[in-house]
């Protein structure tokens, strides 16, 4: 059987760039001198100049695991704040429409997308956020006009892989294929790439990898992957390595590599506690860690009804404890949000076990 890796499904490798538009976040996490002394850990934020300054700041560290929750929430209430005296300033809608589209909130996002004019310096970051979400709603073309309306206001590699991430998405597997031969190429021979910042480089990287996986080729993803220290990457980074690392078999390493680093942040993030708990199961774990944490935060979120998370219960009720019922619930409600080539996938999945199911029971009995 063909093993699939499952990235995560709200967020295009696309939106693992936009960090970029953010100066860099230095942090610290508060350690007591004496061991008597009982507190939480809790990442801070370095001062900043301006609130704009901090806005950014959160932003760029907010995929970072454990600090979503936090710091989007911060970043979203001083931005409507900022908004209030300021209510059509350029910047400050590109940051909400990121905001709106971490919320799943996509026309939100594009709307306030358009408040981004052409002569300002995020521009060309608008329109590759604007391209991410067009192409989670599966509006491909579109997408791809967006990646387009990039030549000439940036780099001519950083267009081209936009336009090929929104190809390999196109259904047919040649696409994938196509994508990635043409964004090999494209890395090996561009100087301008060579020259790019860590983040950049980690993009393309992760792009690769994704597109490397979806072909099988599991351990040229994992190269693609290690050009870079897992303890300083997104949470999609860290998810897309982990599915790897499964599809390999080897639920071990997962556990080992990804657990401490899950542990040490200052809260859970439901993808990565997804992946750890898929690993306790794949090894059959007798004491298990992760799956009972998984399992409390997704009796969170069916109480919360938290269609944002969709994809992950669906995920939980397939793999980790099996109710067909609720998969192809949840797998239908993350189509509806989400049409990434990997939702369908689940939505299949979750299809495919319902039916067979029955199937099942339709079947006289001796048969």
């Amino acid at each position: 059987m063909k093993k699939q890796v499952y990235a995560l499904p709200k967020k295009t490798l696309i939106w693992a760039f936009l960090t970029l538009v953010s100066t860099s976040l230095s942090a610290e996490s508060y350690v007591p001198s004496s061991k008597d002394i009982v507190v939480a850990k809790w990442t801070v934020v370095a001062k900043s100049e301006t609130p704009k300054e901090r806005v950014a700041l959160l932003l760029n560290k907010a995929n970072q695991p454990g600090l979503a929750s936090r710091y989007y929430g911060q970043a979203s209430a001083l931005t409507n704040k900022l908004l209030k005296t300021s209510p059509n300033d350029p910047q400050l809608l590109f940051y909400q429409a990121k905001i709106a589209q971490h919320y799943h909130r996509f026309d939100e996002a594009l709307s306030k997308l358009e408040g981004v004019p052409p002569s300002h310096e995020n521009y060309a970051s608008a329109l590759l956020l604007k391209a991410n979400i067009l192409l989670v709603q599966g509006k491909l073309a579109a997408a791809k006009r967006s990646c387009l309306q990039l030549l000439g206001v940036s780099d001519l590699w950083i267009s081209s892989a936009c336009a090929l991430e929104v190809n390999a998405q196109q259904g047919d597997s040649s696409h994938v294929v196509d994508s990635y031969a043409q964004l090999l190429s494209l890395v090996e021979r561009s100087s301008l790439y060579q020259h790019t910042n860590e983040q950049q480089q980690r993009w393309v990287a992760q792009i690769l990898a994704e597109l490397a996986a979806k072909q099988g080729l599991y351990n040229q993803a994992l190269s693609h992957l290690s050009a870079f220290e897992l303890t300083d990457v997104p949470v999609s980074y860290l998810a897309l390595w982990a599915d790897v690392q499964l599809a390999l078999d080897s639920p071990e390493r997962v556990l080992n590599v990804l657990g401490p680093i899950v542990e040490q942040a200052d809260s859970f993030d439901d993808a990565l506690l997804l992946r750890l708990a898929l690993s306790e199961h794949q090894i059959a774990e007798q004491t298990v860690r992760w799956t009972p944490r998984l399992t409390q935060r997704i009796n969170i979120r069916l109480q919360r009804k938290d269609t944002a998370h969709a994809a992950d219960i669906a995920r939980y009720f397939l793999d980790i404890k099996p109710d067909r019922k609720k998969a192809l619930f949840w797998a239908k409600v993350n189509w509806q949000h989400a049409k990434l080539d990997g939702d369908q996938r689940l939505l299949e999945r979750a299809m495919d076990v319902q039916y067979a199911a029955e199937e099942t029971i339709k079947q006289p009995a001796g048969m």
